[in-house]
């Protein structure tokens, strides 16, 4: 190529906003005022090249809509993507253009083989750099529609999905050159058409299921035509330069696809820029190395298109290498990344004052276990950043209020730094890159790639200051680390591939209750993945992870199944697997519990209906038979085998369940301990959901995060909804037992109380196949936390406290009960008395205990029952306006926000500060002040 002074690359990077690389001497046609655009044919569409996507005379816009989606099975509304009008005169669009709706096309990676006269070809990939509101700057995807009609339409998720992110084309007028725009997963899957409506543009399937090829095309034939157009310019000759980088820094100009347009015979001058802390490593010209002058390079006489440029980057020499883990947590959701954490080395720390978000940026780009197929390539948004001493969060700030371990007073210095990470929003779920699999229904592992740079040097807390080279070290998930793969019976009949988690706790306590989760349908993986089943939402790893936050309330082993048939070769292999572990002192086989969602929930039913005598409970998600009332009485084992079943009111067994715990065997009084919760949503309610709603058939991650009576039911029934009301799924499970007295007393109260708060814990009982006539109760309390006010209160007129021995000091209470008439005598599982507690001013969780029970019946029969125990977490009540902590709102609060006075969110000790922001607008000003001088003159 022949030498040639161009100023080519200027206007590059000057077109670069919008899209679209035009020709020397012309003003970006998608800005100027009055520019016009020209219909252009489908066979003329260009890679590299931008376009108006128009349909009834509005354009897709890349900004976030709320579309009504009446009747829809994900409710009345969905998330779209917006459009606004343009003016078009005599086939041309003349006004109304703007940078958020100028599209460039990229190619797309569709993988689903067509079908019906659908989906050939790679399809596109459809970019815009101007998002709007809640948009970014990915190809436009449709995320999935849990099988409803519509499907979420967004530009934000860097989570990398050929088929969901790439837009097919289909041609239904030649002569017109009109199209319909379509998401195409494969014949028979979840397919979905572009569509205009009142609200914006929507991903529309014809119905809310699976769709074949043909009806897909006879959607898209009824869909309104869209129309695309370009700028009407005359570019002249002009030929393509891709242009690309490496991690670590980028390449200017380029584009989102790294089309370059240059006029022909022009040069092009590249300038690469270095992230924090890096260097140019190497730049190749088709693949071959060149030499690069001041971090340019200039490829002249461009006379073709296909030039290809790449740069790549390399840590300064004078970097000093900083290790750091991935920390994974788990969620009912599945596995979630939520924090990247630095580790300085021994007797290293930094200050959390040096230290700021906007210091941090942490990418990744993660694959499957090829190595090869990337599923996020994005930055992660960060929440906060902070010290400790431990690697290990504390607690999660976002979505607010945060977690309920949140700690916000964290540590002024430690060796660790923690980067957590925004995973979820209330409204739409999931962030981008938070699912360790990259969304809520891909069962597979991962291999994580992440990367974290600085925008400056760390400083240490002894003043030294240094430019970090950050090395990934590993990835942790604390639940999921304690499973190890396994088999049931290798080479043999029934093998089924499992991952079990084993409480060493057995050697101590003896043998332990066993819990076994089975997972729905798609959900299992490959045989070459036994994590796979974890990573999506899974009793058993949510069980696992509440081993880890209540150490000793859960002692149980714990299997989730891959890949099960519903056999009898493999429930025989499956018990013979836990029969061996029994023989070894592991197992309790009286305490085995089964779980399962969908196919799982069919697999669990199946084994029950086989082997009831081998399961204390079941708790079916989602699908199944139930035994009809002659099976049970043909069987009486099936009635021994607690049941809790949860199903949407509007899935496939909503209705057979609801007839079946209402007027069929579950409700005939066969069954000893048979509850339902048909479900009126699919809302989960404690943290981080705070009301997130899936769809019907989705119910899983709910069951396991809300407490038994927060499921926001249409119909309930059984014998244990009062009494397990305020717990959890498996508080039930492990009150239940195969032997002939399963019993517990249980308390319940509230999970936290501030300071000063009075409150009630109710006293029952649970379980219990026997009259009871009296009770000596033993119940402790924290007393240093707690203060008992008044004597127990009888819940029931046929139960009398007789006599009472408290002792406030050491905060034990003993009480003697009396259960007056048979209507109590007969019916003890259900509450019976009341204690009532003040909360003293001392942070903290105080535990309330039952240390002993004894209970008697009619025949003066003496029988020592389980005892529950709960803690509740008390907590200083916040003051308004009192920033420095005293309890109180004084003068001296006014002085702490006016030595801040100034600071803003842009201030590099924001993070320290914020907190004086009285009005949370961003900045600490006379407002403020005011506020809080108004906040002491009122106290």
């Amino acid at each position: 190529m022949r030498g040639r002074k161009s100023v080519v690359s200027l206007l590059v990077c000057l077109a670069l906003a919008f899209g679209l690389i035009l020709p020397q001497g012309l003003a970006s046609a998608e800005s100027e005022p009055g520019a016009t655009w020209r219909p252009v044919h489908p066979d003329n569409i260009q890679i590299g090249r931008s376009y108006l996507i128009v349909s009834e005379g509005r354009a897709l816009v890349n900004e976030q809509a709320i579309i009504s989606t009446p009747g829809d099975v994900n409710g009345d509304t969905q998330i779209g993507m917006a459009a606004k009008s343009v003016t078009i005169e005599n086939g041309w669009i003349t006004s109304g253009v703007t940078p958020d709706m100028i599209w460039q096309f990229g190619i797309g990676t569709n993988s689903a083989a067509p079908a019906g006269g659908v989906g050939e070809g790679p399809g596109y990939y459809l970019y815009n750099t101007a998002p709007g509101e809640n948009a970014g700057t990915h190809p436009l995807r449709r995320e999935s529609s849990f099988t409803a009609q519509h499907a979420p339409l967004n530009t934000t998720n860097g989570t990398a999905n050929g088929n969901q992110q790439s837009v097919m084309l289909h041609v239904l007028d030649e002569n017109e050159g009109t199209v319909a725009l379509y998401f195409w997963t494969g014949n028979n899957q979840y397919n979905f058409v572009l569509t205009i409506t009142e609200d914006g543009f929507t991903a529309r399937s014809p119905v809310a299921d699976n769709t074949t090829g043909a009806q897909l095309l006879e959607a898209i034939e009824q869909t309104p035509p869209i129309r695309l157009y370009e700028p009407n310019v005359d570019f002249g000759v002009q030929h393509y330069v891709i242009a690309t980088s490496g991690p670590n820094g980028s390449i200017s100009p380029t584009s989102p696809t790294g089309h370059v347009w240059v006029n022909d015979g022009e040069d092009v001058t590249f300038t690469f820029i270095p992230a924090f802390g890096f260097e140019v490593d190497t730049v190749t010209v088709n693949d071959e190395a060149v030499t690069v002058t001041d971090n340019t390079y200039t490829i002249q006489n461009v006379t073709s298109s296909g030039t290809r440029i790449h740069v790549t980057f390399r840590p300064a020499s004078d970097s000093a290498e900083l290790p750091f883990i991935v920390y994974n947590d788990i969620f009912s959701v599945g596995n979630v990344t939520t924090a990247v954490i630095i580790d300085l080395g021994q007797g290293n720390t930094a200050n959390l004052s040096d230290l700021s978000a906007d210091m941090f940026t942490v990418s990744a780009t993660n694959t499957r276990l090829d190595g090869t197929t990337v599923i996020f390539n994005d930055t992660r948004k960060i929440a906060r950043v902070y010290v400790n001493d431990e690697p290990k969060p504390l607690g999660y700030a976002t979505p607010a209020p945060g977690s309920d371990d949140l700690v916000t007073d964290t540590p002024a210095s430690g060796r660790y730094i923690i980067i957590e990470f925004e995973f979820w929003d209330p409204v739409t779920g999931p962030l981008p890159g938070a699912m360790a699999s990259g969304g809520l229904q891909n069962a597979f592992s991962t291999i994580l790639n992440y990367r974290i740079n600085v925008n400056r040097e760390i400083k240490l807390s002894d003043g030294t200051t240094f430019t970090p080279k950050f090395v990934q070290d590993g990835v942790v998930n604390p639940a999921l680390d304690k499973f190890v793969p396994d088999q049931t019976n290798p080479n043999g009949p029934g093998n089924m591939q499992i991952l079990i988690s084993i409480d060493e706790s057995w050697k101590e306590l003896g043998p332990l209750p066993l819990f076994i989760y089975n997972h729905g349908g798609g959900r299992g993986g490959p045989d070459n993945d036994p994590f796979a089943p974890v990573q999506t939402a899974n009793g058993a790893a949510v069980l696992s992870k509440l081993q880890l936050q209540y150490p000793g309330k859960y002692n149980a082993h714990i299997i989730a199944t891959q890949n099960h048939e519903s056999t009898q070769a493999n429930n025989e292999a499956l018990i013979n697997y836990v029969k061996k572990l029994a023989d070894e002192g592991m197992v309790d086989l009286d305490r085995i519990y089964m779980s399962g969602f969908s196919m799982g929930s069919l697999y669990t039913i199946g084994f029950y209906t086989r082997y009831p005598e081998f399961l204390a409970a079941i708790v079916p998600l989602a699908g199944g038979n139930l035994p009809s009332a002659a099976q049970l009485a043909a069987n009486p084992e099936l009635a021994k085998t607690a049941i809790w079943a949860h199903v949407h009111k509007n899935d496939g067994a909503g209705n057979a369940w609801t007839q079946y715990f209402s007027t069929g065997a579950g409700a005939s009084g066969l069954f000893e301990n048979a509850n339902v919760n048909i479900l009126e949503t699919n809302q989960a309610f404690n943290y981080p959901y705070f009301g997130f709603d899936w769809t019907a058939h989705e119910t899983e991650a709910q069951v396991f995060s809300n407490l038994l009576g927060q499921s926001n039911t249409s119909y309930r029934y059984g014998p244990s909804q009062e009494a397990f009301a305020d717990k959890n799924i498996f508080d039930w499970m492990f009150a239940q037992s195969r032997k002939s007295v399963s019993a517990a007393a249980v308390l319940s109260g509230p999970a936290n109380a501030q300071f000063g708060d009075t409150f009630d814990v109710t006293y029952g009982l649970e379980g219990l196949k026997q009259d009871v006539y009296a009770q000596d109760i033993t119940i402790e309390y924290d007393a240093g936390k707690l203060e008992l006010v008044g004597d127990p209160v009888s819940l029931l007129d046929g139960f009398a406290i007789a006599g009472t021995d408290i002792d406030h000091e050491e905060g034990i209470i003993r009480i003697l009960a009396a259960h007056l008439n048979d209507d109590v005598a007969k019916n003890p599982n259900q509450s019976l008395f009341k204690l009532r507690f003040k909360a003293k001013n001392t942070a903290g969780a105080a535990e309330i205990k039952v240390a002993e029970v004894v209970v008697a019946d009619g025949e003066g029969e003496e029988t020592e029952i389980g005892g529950d125990a709960i803690a509740v977490e008390l907590y200083k009540p916040f003051i308004p306006g009192d920033v420095n902590d005293d309890s109180r709102v004084s003068v001296g609060d006014l002085a702490l926000v006016a030595k801040a006075y100034g600071k803003t969110s842009a201030s590099p000790d924001w993070d320290q500060v914020k907190h004086y922001d009285i009005n949370n607008d961003g900045v600490i000003d006379i407002e403020d002040l005011v506020a809080l001088a108004r906040l002491i003159l009122n106290t």
